[in-house]
Parts: C-alpha cells; structure tokens; sequence
C-alpha cells in the first residue's frame, strides 16, 4: 500500500475548508476555556480531600455538554476513569463522520488551509506566552487548540496551562548516568516536594543512584525538621491493570528483586507514595519527567534503568512547571496521602531573575565538560571547594567533571568490552560536551504537547486526536524550510506520510534513526515495520529529483566508524527530538513509531527559541572526520538499500518497558 494515499474523507473536507475558511479556526469556545481561571490544580488545591481525576470532571461544565451533545470525544486519554477498555473505542470510531462548526471542520487531523493572520493573533491570546511568539509556532498552536476544541483533555493537561512560558537553562544529551546525575543533583535539593514518573523502573545503577538521593533528602530532611513528601509512577504492567489502571504499590512489592526501593525506615523523613500505571494491553505510561519543588522541571527521554543509550534531558523553569505539574496530578488522578504541599503555590520566578550556566543553583560541577568545563573545574578547586583532580592522560578529555575517554564515558562502567573504531582528537571549537549550558535567554513560548495511553490494540484514525500527534503533524505540514527528527524508531504511518508530503512540497528532511532498534516488535504485524523496511519503502515512494531532500542517517556513536546494530547492545540513541526550520522544537518522551503514535502516554514540550535549537543541532552524536564529513558509507541510505540484520526484540516486553522505548 501506498503511504501517500489519500483519504476521499480528507479530499471533501479539504474543499469545505477553503470554501469556508474565513470563518476563524479559533472557537469563541476555545478562547474563553483558554482564559479560565479553573484548572485541575487549583480545583484539587481547594479540595485535596478528592482526587484530580474526579474533580477534572466537574471543570468547564458548558464546553462538556457541548462535547457530549456532539459525541466529539472518545474518552482515550486515560485521566478521567481506572477502568481499562470499556466503552474506549465507541461505534462512532470506525465511521465517524467529521464535524463541522460555523462552516469550518472542527478535526485538526483534517484542516487543509493555512490560519489567517487573525487565526495567529487570536491564538496568540489563547496562553501566557509573554511575547507573542513566531508565526510558525503559532500556526502549529492554531491546529492545537482546534484538537482541545474538540477532545478537551487530550492535552492531559488543563487547557488554561497549554500554551505557557519558560527558559531552558541546561539540557544534557549524553549517556544515562549523565542524566541520572542531574536528577540526583536537583531531588537532594529539594525542599518540600518531588513528582517523578517513569515509565519502567528496573533495578540497577540508575536505580540506585535515585535511592541514594532519597536517601540523602531523607537525612537532609530531618536536619531542617520538615519532612519531604515524594510521589512517584511508573510502569510495571500486571493483571491488576484489566479492573483498575492505577494501582498504589505497597513497600513489600517495592522491595522486591526487580525494584529495590528504599525502605520507608531508610527515608523515615519522606512521606513516599508509588503508583503503577498501564492500560491494558498497549496503553503505556510511557512519561519520563520530575518536578521539584514546583520550582523545575526535567522532561527526558530515559528511563531509569541501565541501557546503552544517547538520551537527551531538558532543564526546565518558568510558568511552564505549573502546566507540568497539572499534568501530574492527571496522570496520577487517585487521592493522595498526604497531599503535595505546594497545591496552593504556583510557579515563582527567582529572586534576581533566571540563573544560566553554573549560577543555577542546581548545577553542579558534574555538568561541566571540555576546555572550558575544565578551567572552570579548576576556578573552583582555587575557591576552596571541595574536588577530586587527576591529571589528564594523552587520551582523556574533561568530560561530566572528571578527565576520560569518550569511549569510557559512552561505555557508562558497563561495557568494558566496547571499544572505539575510531580515534578521536577533539579540538577547541568541536569537543565533546554533552552538557548544553543553555545562554542566557529571557522566556520563551511553549506549550505542553501530550498525549494520555490508550489501550485497544487498533489503530485508527481517531487515535491521533491528541496534542502531541496534532503538534507533530502541524511542524511537518507547515515546515518551510526543513525538519530534523531524531528517533530510536520512525515507522507509524503518519510520521512517515507526514515526512514524505513535506519532502514533497521541497522542505528538507532529516532523520537520525537506529538501525535494529526493537527489530522484533517492530516487525509484528500493525506496528509499521522496521527503520530498515521503513527507510527503503520511503526512498522507493519518491521521485529521484525528491530524493536528496530526504536525508536519513544511521545513528552512530562518537567513537564509531559505523553504526552498531542496537541489539548488541553498546551503541544506541534513543532521543526524541523535532526542529522544524531551525526556530520551533518538540522535545519529551514520544518516539515516532506506531506505539507512541497511537498508545502510549506522552509528555512532551514544544519551545519558540531558535537559539535553544541551535544549541541543541550542535549536539548530534553522528561522526565526522576532521573536515566536517559525514562518514556516508556507514550512515546514508541510498535508493533501494535494505539491511538484512534483524534485532530480536520481545514484543511483551516492549510494552512493559523493558526494551527501553
């Protein structure tokens, strides 16, 4: 089958919206739910009795008596009940007829006309941006609100908190005890509260490196006399999970082999609470992010177990916490007890402003890498700070606050057998440093783009009804210029017809992708194939004059000649990553394979800050030599190429976490 069919539906519904166009595309609706003053936060602030699941369905009673009145929502995002699959997929979902409100479809998945200049405007009153923001970012946020238009929670978030503001002030892209260390690093600093999710926790070096951070809090905790309250999720699939999707984990199962959390007599100071979640079968809590003291907020790509992998890890301050935080009460949507104690105080900016660099005052002397990593590793050692200096080898770069080979440091202590194939002499101006310290930059628009878990093993259209999908479908539909996409796996439908319409349309595409990730799962029927199978019916659709504008790439490890089949083991990437022309950009959990696409609960932050972008496309992890070559043997797909290895993945443990997704 084609990827590039399509739809009659899409074909009527194109000519009504051109017919119909000047009508607006964002409701009088959406705008006054935008500017409410009731979110699930603050509902569950003024009633921490109840539980945020039950009170998100007392908010915006005339906008649900619309929705129910109009059979617009398929209750698929997982926040509003604990019950797995009944009534998930309606009769309506198979032949559901689009919508039409004043003349203009209502079903973003269909919008065929570009917003008007007053469609931008309005939206851009429809958040608290600060500034207004690009036109680009606008328009994706247009397509947005028409999705929350229509299913309103499937933003899992309170659409007041969607379209919000914030700074980046660190991301690290770099191996996972890089960012297990940040996560460290800002739990002991915490002075009141921690939210961490996961989507799977397995016991393990990064496991433990977490419980010595509670650990410490615990200790911390008790010096002050004020006891820390700490809520954390992940996802561990059991039976349980077919009668109620969520389940609190007692410490006897915690405790367990597979887990090992600490004790509650080892963070006597902690008031711990832990919740399963999974809906069944394919519904995965698939969200990676923490909140501390509703002061910052990291959103990664990691889980907290020990893998191979590239991952990459924002640093996140400013309103936008608030608008993670209402997601973690939505995701957690039973009581709590006790309840987080910051309910009642919302984000606060810094007294003095946002600190950069190693003025915030979670950085720590972990985060600094290279020359002047080093130097400002030493300024510290003269300022009386406690350190631990070794002298460099010929062969060690300063790298994550001590000196070191890249291939040490890609190794993580855990394979010792992995050796580089390549020698590497970085230079001043291209060192390896995994750790962005983002330049100071004032705040900047973003919106909470998510999806919630959906559990039925179809994939039908209506599955992509979610903001996340919306967002990602909008950067491909209104990219100018270009689009990078970095992804274990790149294999659901509309990621790839997405793709192929916009090389089409002349927008340059690039894909870093792993080749064998999940072979195994993804070569089951339904789930879209794999990178390789993917990658030779996608050249095979285009023209040859259309060909070089799509540019696809073999991940490869810094210290590689060539990519490492990812079922060895030594040398994966697994970021999640969209830059659309350089300004716009989508970072989190989802991957652009069939099971995020249409199952698994995301959380993800689209950010207007071309500098950030430009930060962050500096970091790509592909190798080239010392004239800036691209080693195109190894990593360029040529016409008609198909790999012949195949990964062998267990599909049951790709949904319980296990293969890392």
């Amino acid at each position: 089958m084609s990827f590039s069919t399509v739809t009659e539906e899409s074909a009527v519904m194109s000519s009504m919206t051109r017919k119909h166009a000047g009508a607006g595309l964002v409701s009088d609706r959406i705008y006054s739910i935008t500017h409410s003053k009731e979110t699930v936060t603050t509902a569950y602030a003024s009633s921490p009795g109840s539980s945020p699941g039950r009170l998100m369905k007392k908010l915006y009673h005339d906008h649900q008596r619309h929705k129910l009145k109009n059979r617009g929502s398929h209750w698929s995002v997982g926040v509003d009940r604990d019950i797995s699959t009944a009534g998930e997929h309606p009769k309506s979902e198979k032949h559901h007829k689009p919508r039409i409100t004043g003349g203009v479809p209502t079903d973003p998945l269909l919008l065929s006309v570009e917003p008007t200049q007053a469609d931008l405007d309005r939206a851009a009153e429809c958040g608290d941006f600060g500034r207004r923001p690009s036109d680009l970012f606008l328009k994706m946020y247009v397509d947005i609100l028409g999705l929350i238009d229509r299913e309103l929670w499937s933003g899992v978030v309170s659409p007041p908190l969607l379209g919000s503001k914030g700074v980046v002030t660190m991301s690290i892209i770099s191996v996972i005890p890089d960012i297990i260390q940040h996560h460290y690093d800002c739990i002991v600093a915490a002075r009141h509260e921690v939210f961490l999710a996961t989507n799977f926790w397995q016991a393990s070096k990064s496991s433990q490196k977490i419980c010595q951070a509670l650990k410490e809090l615990s200790r911390r905790a008790e010096r002050r006399g004020r006891r820390v309250v700490v809520k954390a999720m992940y996802d561990r699939a059991h039976l349980k999970m077919f009668t109620h999707n969520r389940v609190f984990v007692e410490e006897e199962e915690w405790l367990k082999e597979v887990v090992m959390l600490p004790k509650r007599s080892e963070i006597p100071w902690i008031d711990f609470e832990l919740v399963n979640y999974h809906r069944p079968l394919l519904g995965t809590f698939h969200a990676k992010f923490m909140i501390v003291d509703r002061k910052i907020a990291l959103v990664a790509s990691n889980n907290i177990q020990d893998r191979p992998n590239m991952e990459m890890m924002v640093h996140l301050e400013g309103p936008i916490v608030d608008s993670l935080y209402d997601t973690a009460l939505l995701c957690w949507s039973k009581p709590m007890h006790p309840p987080l104690p910051l309910l009642n105080d919302p984000y606060q900016p810094p007294e003095g402003g946002y600190k950069f660099g190693m003025d915030n005052e979670y950085s720590t002397l972990h985060n600094l890498d290279g020359t002047r990593g080093a130097e400002l590793y030493h300024s510290f050692a003269q300022q009386g700070q406690p350190i631990n200096d070794t002298p460099p080898k010929a062969d060690k770069v300063f790298i994550s606050g001590r000196y070191q080979t890249i291939t040490e440091h890609l190794n993580a202590g855990d394979q010792p057998n992995t050796y580089a194939t390549v020698q590497q002499k970085p230079t001043p101006t291209d060192e390896y440093t995994p750790h962005v310290l983002h330049v100071a930059h004032d705040e900047c628009p973003m919106v909470l783009v998510n999806r919630g878990p959906r559990g039925s093993p179809t994939n039908p259209r209506r599955a992509l009804r979610n903001a996340q999908d919306i967002a990602w479908l909008a950067g491909l539909k209104y990219a100018n210029k270009k689009v990078f996409i970095q992804s274990p796996t790149l294999n659901a439908r509309p990621a790839v017809e997405g793709v192929l319409k916009a090389v089409r349309r002349g927008v340059e595409c690039t894909l870093y992708i792993d080749v064998g990730f999940n072979d195994g799962g993804e070569a089951l029927p339904g789930q879209g194939g794999t990178n390789e199978q993917v990658a030779k019916r996608m050249y095979g659709e285009l023209h040859e004059h259309e060909k070089p504008r799509l540019r696809m790439f073999w991940y490869t490890g810094k210290d590689q000649t060539k990519p490492i089949n990812a079922s060895a083991k030594k040398r994966n990437c697994h970021i999640k990553l969209m830059v659309i022309d350089d300004e716009v950009a989508i970072v989190g959990n989802g991957n652009q394979d069939t099971q995020s696409w249409y199952h698994s609960q995301e959380v993800n932050v689209m950010i207007d800050n071309p500098r950030v972008c430009e930060e962050w496309l500096g970091k790509d992890g592909i190798y080239r030599d010392a004239n800036g070559n691209v080693l195109t043997d190894s990593v360029h797909i040529e016409s008609g190429f198909l790999g012949v290895i195949k990964g062998i993945r267990s599909s049951v443990a790709r949904v319980r976490g296990r293969s890392g997704p």
